[in-house]
C-alpha cells in the first residue's frame, strides 16, 4: 500500500484537500511517511529545518545530519567530537548558513566547511533553547536562563541585551521574525514584540501560558498555541489592547509547542507530549484533527514541525516524519474489503460501489450512502439511471440508490449489462453468455464463435447494443441479437484488450498496445508507437468540460476530448496531454468479477480501487509540481577518498576510476525524481540514470573533465541548468609528452638498431650466396680448364704431330692444318670463357671489376681499350655486378673478336636514378639480321639479354653514330646500389636466393 500511495501521489503537485460537500481532511488522509533508525534516519530526531539549497536538516540524539529525500549525511566537529550529542535548537539562515544552539553549556556553534565550529559565547547558558535570523541577519539566541534570556550575534560577537532593551527576566518558549521585521519573543507568561530597527521591546496585553509557539499566517496575522490552547493574536504593533481573540480552539496536551502554517492556510503544531494537530482553516471556525504514536507518528513527544518549500510538513518526534497533501483521500466510509471492490458509474454520473458485504451508493457532492448489508458480488451497467447489482442467486435492478425488480441466477455473475431492448445480457462462473428475455434465461452460446474461446466481459455501447470481449483477445459486437466479430488484427491494440468502454464518439477498447475506436463500418487506431503513454491502458473516464481521463502505464493521463477525437481521425497526430508519473494501470486492489479500476462522478471526483480501498480526488484540483528541483552533487570519491564538491576536485595522479554522487532536493516524493548526466569529453549525449544518483566511470585518462547533472521532478519538471563540477586527473610521467617523445626516441634507436642487425644479415646471407655462386664457377672453370681444354688442347698437338708426317702439297695436309688453326681459335674463346668465370671477385666494386677486365683484355688482344667514369662510384649488389660484367666481357669478345674494332670505349655513369654502363666500338659493326635474331650457333647477345632480364635492367644493342656497335646497359638505382636495395627489401621477409 505504501508502494502504492507513494505512486499515487505523483497525482497531484501543489493542491488543496479536497472531499464531498468541502468537509475537512484529517491527518490521518495524508500520506504519511517516517524515517526512523531502522530506515536510516535519525535517532530522536528533536528539530528539524530546511535550508535554501533544499537540504533538510535535522537535529537529533546522533547529532547534526542532512537529508536529501533518499540518505541522511552528518555532520561532526573536529574541535569538540563531543558537540554534535549535545545540539538542541536549529537554526537555517537565508545564506545558507547552518547555526545550532548547544545544551551542557555549550553554547552557539555553526558549520563551516562542513565541520561545526565554536562562535565563542562568553559564559554560555546550560543550554540555547531557540535561535532566529532577523531581517539584518543578525542571529537571536533564547538561553534556558533567568537573567539574560536572549543574546544576539553582532560582527562576529556575543552580546547580551542591557536592561535599556526592555526585556525582563524569564524563560523565552519561542521566538518568531515576521516578515515586517518584528521580533516576537514568547516568554513565560508575557508575550513581547520588537519592531523593525526599535531598540526596544513592546509588550503586549496578550495572556500567554508556559509553552507558548508562535506562528504567522499568509496575511501577517500572528497566532500562538500555548496550554490554553491556539488563537490568533490581535493587532498588537497597531494599538490593539485585548488579551485574547477569536477564533480559540482547545488542544490538550501542549508541553511546548510549535506551530507553523502551510500554504492552503491550516495550522500545523507539535505538543511535545499529545503528538501533533492540524487545524484546517482556523480563521473560519476550523475543524482540529489529531495524530499521535498510535496512529503511526513517531512517538506522541513531537518537539517541531517545519513546512518546506513543496508545502510538506516535516515533524520531528523521535523519527523524521513527513505528511503530504496529495489531492488523494481514502474513502472512509467504504469499509475496507478483503475480497476486493465493484465501481460502476450510471449514466447521471452517480458512483455505486460493491465490497464484502455492502453495497453504496454516491451522489454528486455527498458521502456515500450504504444501500444495504448483504453478500453483493458485482455491478453491471443499465439504462435509464439504472444500475444492477449482484449477489449469488439474483441480480436486482436499483436506480438512485432505489431496489427494483430482481432476476434469479443459478451461478455467480461474472459480467452483465443491459441493451436499449431492457433486455439483460449475462456471464456467468461457467463462462457462458446468457441472455434474459420475458421470464427465462436464453443461451446465447451458439451465437458466438467456435472454438475454446470463452466469454470475458459485457459491455453496453452507446446504441444499446451489447458488446462481448472474448478471452481478452477479440470482440463479438451484437446488433440487437445479430452477432458480428471484430477480430484482434483488425482491432491492432495488441495481442490483449484490456477493457471495453462506451465513449460520446464510438466505443473504445484499450489494448496493451494502443486504443481503437470503433464506429459503425469504421474501426480507427492510436497505438503505441505513436503515443508511448498509451501502453497498456486499462481505464478510460470521460468527465465534464470535455476532459478525458486514462490511466495506462505512463500513470494517469488527462487531455481533451475533441483532441483525443482528431487523433483518431489524422493518425500520428501528437495529442496535447499531462501525465501524471508513478500510476500503476491496473487496479491495485483483488477483484473477483470484471469491472472499472476507475471511474468519474458526476460532481467530477474521481475514484480509484486501490490495495488500501476507495480513494477519491478532485481532478480539477490536479495540477503540476513546477518546482524545478535543486540539485547538487555531493562528493566526488576516487581511490576510497571523499572530496568535496563544491569547488574543482583535483585527484592523485593516474586515477583511472571515480564515483560522482549526486542528488535532486525534491523532498516531495524524492524516490520519483529523474536525473540525466553527462562527463565532457567522455559522454556523447546524456546519460539516463532514471532514480539513481550515483555516476560511476572506469578507465578515465587524464586531463581536465567537466561533470553536469540535470533533474526532474515527478512531474518532469527539468532543472536544465543542474549542477557541474570541474574534475582534474593530473598526467602521470608516464602520459606526458616527454614520456612519449622519450619513447618515440627509444623506438626509432630501437627500429634503427634492428634495421642495421636486419641488413647485416641479409648483407652477409647475400654474400654467402654470392661466395658459394663464385666458388662454384671456379670449380667449373678449373674442371673444364683441368679436363675440357687440357684434353683437346693435347689433342690438337696429336694431330699437329701426325699432320707433319704429310707432304706439304698433300691436299690432306692444307684441310687439316686449317682445321687446326680452327681448334687453337676455339681454344683460345673457351679460354676465354673459362677465364670469364673467374673475373668475379668484386664485393660489388663495380669500377675496379671493370678495370681489371679491360687489363686483362688489353693483355691478350690488340687494340686500346678506355674507360671513363662519370659520377661518384656506389657499391652494386653482386649480382648486378656480376651480371654487368659478364654483359661487358661479351661486348669487349665481340669487339676484338667479330667487329675487329681498333678503339674501344667502356662508359659507367652513376646517376640519380640510374646507373648506365655502354661499350662502344669502331669496328665493322653487327648486320641487321643479327641484331634482331643472333648468329646462328652462337649465343652472346641472347646470353646477355638475359643476363640483364635477371638483373630488372634494359640492354639496347645498336649501331654507333659514327658506325661500329653501341652496347648499353641501363638499371635503376633502387635495384643496383646495394644500400638501398637494403631499405627497399621487407626486413622480415625471406632473404633473396636467387
Amino acid at each position: 500500500m505504501k508502494a502504492l500511495l507513494l505512486a499515487l501521489m505523483a497525482v497531484i503537485a501543489v493542491s488543496g484537500p479536497a472531499h464531498a460537500d468541502g468537509e475537512p481532511l484529517s491527518i490521518s488522509q495524508f500520506h504519511h511517511s517516517r524515517w526512523d533508525v531502522m530506515e536510516g534516519g535519525p535517532s530522536l530526531a528533536i528539530a528539524v529545518s530546511q535550508a535554501p539549497d533544499g537540504f533538510l536538516w535535522i537535529v537529533s540524539a546522533d547529532g547534526l545530519s542532512r537529508f536529501d529525500g533518499v540518505g541522511f549525511e552528518s555532520f561532526t566537529s573536529r574541535q569538540n567530537p563531543d558537540a554534535a550529542a549535545a545540539i538542541r535548537s536549529l537554526l537555517t539562515t537565508r545564506s545558507g548558513a547552518v547555526w545550532v544552539g548547544l545544551g551542557e553549556f555549550g553554547g552557539v556553534w555553526t558549520l563551516r566547511d562542513g565541520e561545526l565550529v565554536d562562535t565563542g559565547m562568553p559564559n554560555p547558558p546550560i543550554q540555547v533553547t531557540n535561535l532566529a535570523e532577523d531581517h539584518d541577519g543578525l542571529i537571536w539566541a533564547a538561553t534556558a536562563r533567568l537573567d539574560g534570556p536572549l543574546q544576539r550575534y553582532v560582527n562576529g560577537r556575543w552580546s547580551e541585551l542591557d536592561p535599556s532593551w526592555g526585556l525582563p527576566e524569564g524563560w523565552v518558549f519561542d521566538l518568531l521574525v515576521t516578515r515586517d521585521g518584528a521580533l516576537w519573543v514568547a516568554m513565560m507568561d508575557r508575550l513581547f514584540v520588537l519592531p523593525k530597527g526599535a531598540r526596544r521591546f513592546v509588550e503586549t496585553s496578550a495572556a500567554v501560558a508556559a509553552g507558548a509557539g508562535l506562528a504567522e499566517d499568509s496575511k501577517g496575522r500572528i497566532w500562538l498555541a500555548d496550554r490554553s490552547g491556539v488563537r490568533r493574536l490581535p493587532d498588537y504593533l497597531n494599538g490593539a489592547k485585548e488579551t485574547r481573540a477569536e477564533p480559540a480552539y482547545a488542544v490538550s496536551g501542549i508541553s511546548r509547542a510549535r506551530i507553523r502554517f502551510t500554504p492552503d492556510g491550516s495550522l500545523w503544531g507539535a505538543t511535545r507530549g499529545d503528538g501533533i494537530f492540524r487545524i484546517q482553516s482556523p480563521d473560519r471556525s476550523g475543524t482540529l484533527s489529531r495524530y499521535r504514536a498510535a496512529d503511526g507518528l513517531g512517538s506522541d513527544s513531537a518537539s517541531d514541525v517545519m513546512v518546506d518549500r513543496e508545502g510538506t510538513v516535516w515533524v520531528a518526534a523521535g523519527s523524521l516524519d513527513s505528511f503530504v497533501s496529495t489531492g488523494l483521500v481514502r474513502e472512509a466510509d467504504i469499509p475496507s474489503s478483503p475480497a476486493g471492490y465493484r465501481m460502476m458509474v450510471d449514466d447521471l454520473g452517480r458512483v455505486y460501489v460493491t465490497y464484502e458485504n455492502g453495497f453504496s451508493i454516491i451522489r454528486s457532492g455527498r458521502a456515500p450512502e450504504p444501500l444495504g448489508a448483504a453478500d453483493f458480488e458485482g455491478l453491471c451497467s443499465g439504462r435509464n439511471g439504472a444500475v444492477w447489482v449482484s449477489t449469488r442467486d439474483r441480480l436486482r435492478r436499483v436506480v438512485d440508490g432505489r431496489y427494483g425488480m430482481s432476476v434469479p441466477v443459478e451461478l455467480e455473475t461474472v459480467s452483465c449489462g443491459e441493451d436499449r431492448e431492457g433486455r439483460l445480457w449475462r456471464i456467468d462462473t461457467s463462462r457462458t453468455l446468457k441472455v434474459w428475455e420475458g421470464d427465462q434465461w436464453r443461451d446465447m452460446t451458439d451465437r458466438l464463435p467456435v472454438g475454446k474461446d470463452l466469454p470475458w466481459s459485457i459491455v453496453i455501447d452507446r446504441r444499446g447494443d451489447a458488446v462481448i470481449l472474448m478471452d481478452r483477445r477479440y470482440l463479438v459486437k451484437f446488433d440487437g441479437l445479430r452477432p458480428q466479430v471484430l477480430s484482434n488484427a483488425a482491432l491492432g491494440v495488441g495481442p490483449f484488450i484490456n477493457s471495453v468502454q462506451d465513449g460520446p464518439s464510438g466505443l473504445i477498447v484499450a489494448g496493451t498496445k494502443g486504443l481503437a475506436r470503433i464506429r459503425p463500418g469504421q474501426t480507427q487506431r492510436l497505438t503505441v508507437r505513436d503515443h508511448p503513454w498509451l501502453n497498456y491502458v486499462s481505464s478510460i473516464s470521460w468527465g465534464p468540460n470535455g476532459v478525458v481521463w486514462i490511466m495506462s502505464r505512463a500513470g494517469l493521463v488527462r487531455l481533451s476530448a475533441a483532441d483525443l477525437d482528431k487523433a483518431f481521425d489524422l493518425p500520428g497526430l501528437p495529442i496535447p496531454h499531462v501525465a501524471r508519473r508513478g500510476l500503476p494501470g491496473l487496479q491495485g486492489g483483488r477483484r473477483l468479477h470484471d469491472g472499472l479500476t476507475a471511474a468519474l462522478g458526476g460532481d467530477g471526483r474521481f475514484w480509484f480501487i486501490t490495495t488500501g480501498g476507495l480513494m477519491q480526488v478532485e481532478p480539477q484540483g490536479l495540477t503540476m509540481n513546477r518546482l524545478a528541483p535543486p540539485v547538487v552533487i555531493r562528493n566526488v570519491t576516487a581511490r576510497g577518498v571523499s572530496y568535496d564538491a563544491s569547488k574543482p576536485v583535483v585527484l592523485p595522479e593516474g586515477t583511472r576510476n571515480l564515483t560522482i554522487n549526486y542528488s535532486a532536493l525534491s523532498l516531495r516524493m524524492p524516490r520519483l525524481v529523474r536525473f540525466r548526466y553527462r562527463l565532457e569529453g567522455v559522454d556523447k549525449t546524456w546519460v539516463e540514470a532514471g532514480t539513481r544518483r550515483e555516476a560511476i566511470y572506469t578507465n578515465l585518462g587524464p586531463g581536465k573533465h567537466r561533470f553536469q547533472v540535470i533533474a526532474a521532478n515527478e512531474d518532469g519538471v527539468w532543472n536544465t541548468v543542474g549542477a557541474g563540477v570541474e574534475v582534474e586527473i593530473p598526467n602521470t610521467f608516464t602520459q606526458t609528452w616527454m614520456f612519449y617523445a622519450l619513447c618515440g626516441f627509444g623506438l626509432a634507436g630501437l627500429f634503427w638498431v634492428v634495421v642495421n642487425l636486419r641488413m647485416r644479415v641479409v648483407a652477409g646471407r647475400i654474400r654467402s650466396k654470392m661466395t658459394e655462386r663464385l666458388a662454384e664457377r671456379e670449380r667449373i672453370a678449373r674442371e673444364l680448364h683441368d679436363t675440357l681444354l687440357q684434353g683437346v688442347q693435347g689433342l690438337i698437338l696429336r694431330l699437329q704431330v701426325l699432320v707433319e708426317d704429310f707432304p706439304r702439297q698433300a691436299p690432306a695436309r692444307t684441310a687439316l692444318e686449317t682445321a687446326l688453326d680452327d681448334a687453337d681459335e676455339i681454344v683460345g674463346e673457351a679460354r676465354e670463357r673459362v677465364q670469364n668465370l673467374r673475373l668475379v671477385r668484386t664485393e660489388g666494386d663495380l669500377d675496379t671489376a671493370l678495370r681489371k677486365l679491360v687489363d686483362f683484355r688489353n693483355a691478350t688482344h690488340q687494340g686500346p681499350i678506355k674507360i671513363v667514369t662519370e659520377g661518384a662510384p656506389y657499391p652494386l649488389t653482386p649480382i648486378v655486378c656480376d651480371a654487368i660484367l659478364q654483359i661487358v666481357s661479351e661486348a669487349l669478345f665481340n669487339a676484338h673478336r667479330h667487329a675487329q674494332a681498333s678503339e674501344i670505349r667502356v662508359e659507367v655513369g652513376y646517376a640519380r636514378s640510374e646507373l648506365i654502363v655502354a661499350v662502344a666500338d669502331d669496328g665493322v659493326g653487327i648486320p641487321a639480321d643479327i641484331l634482331s635474331h643472333g648468329r646462328a650457333g652462337h649465343f652472346g647477345l641472347s646470353g646477355m639479354r638475359e643476363r640483364a632480364r635477371a638483373i630488372g635492367a634494359r640492354l639496347a644493342v645498336e649501331a654507333g653514330a659514327d658506325g661500329g656497335t653501341a652496347v648499353t646497359v641501363r638499371i635503376r638505382v633502387r635495384g643496383a646500389y646495394f644500400a638501398r636495395l637494403l631499405k627497399a627489401l621487407p626486413l622480415w621477409s625471406r632473404t633473396p636466393h636467387d
